[in-house]
């Protein structure tokens, strides 16, 4: 099966979120508005793009804010909502990681530069202090660089994302216009008796 075909198998229609339970209503609201569930390639990469930007901040909700954030940008809610699921126990190191790194960048104290620090203070308090005091410092160090790049990544990510599903898109319909143009020649060429 093709790119775009799994897609369209893959996200929900207005009717299966009907019947779904605790979904009926985002069923009916979403058959008055059968945009937010098109998949063109435009709406499912700029669904893509709003589920990334916004699963990246840990947020307790954040298929609810995929989906609300993705009826103004008119995407597609299902792969808004699914595209969230990018951030989870595997990939939430290296996200927070990678926004710490741009973040560091924007605030006055490097992730390097609070290592360092929360090393110095460990080293000095490790008879006073217990390990709790000293992570519990360390987090609050390495979390301003963090909570600042968080918004940076998670557009960055969206960004990212929105470009590379419409390039894939765009490749596997000329891929497909491509085959079929090549068929009909074929049949064409083919001597009738």
């Amino acid at each position: 099966m093709s790119f775009i075909g799994r897609i369209r198998r893959a996200l929900p229609s207005a009717s299966t979120l009907k019947q779904t339970p605790g979904f009926g209503w985002l069923g009916n609201y979403l058959a008055r508005r059968p945009w937010l569930l098109a998949t063109s390639r435009r709406r499912v990469a700029r669904g893509i793009g709003v589920g990334l930007a916004v699963g990246v901040i840990p947020l307790p909700t954040q298929m609810l804010m995929a989906a609300l954030c993705a009826v103004p940008f008119r995407a597609n809610v299902g792969a808004a909502v699914a595209a969230t699921w990018l951030t989870n126990p595997l990939t939430a190191g290296p996200i927070w990681a990678l926004s710490g790194w741009f973040g560091s960048f924007l605030v006055e104290t490097s992730i390097a530069e609070a290592w360092e620090m929360t090393q110095a203070a460990a080293a000095e308090l490790d008879e006073i202090l217990p390990w709790w005091d000293v992570a519990r410092e360390w987090a609050l160090a390495i979390g301003k660089p963090v909570l600042v790049g968080l918004p940076i990544t998670g557009l960055l990510l969206g960004f990212t994302a929105w470009a590379l599903v419409s390039a894939i898109w765009a490749f596997e319909v000329r891929r497909r216009r491509g085959l079929r143009l090549r068929t009909r020649s074929a049949a064409l060429q083919q001597p009738q008796n």
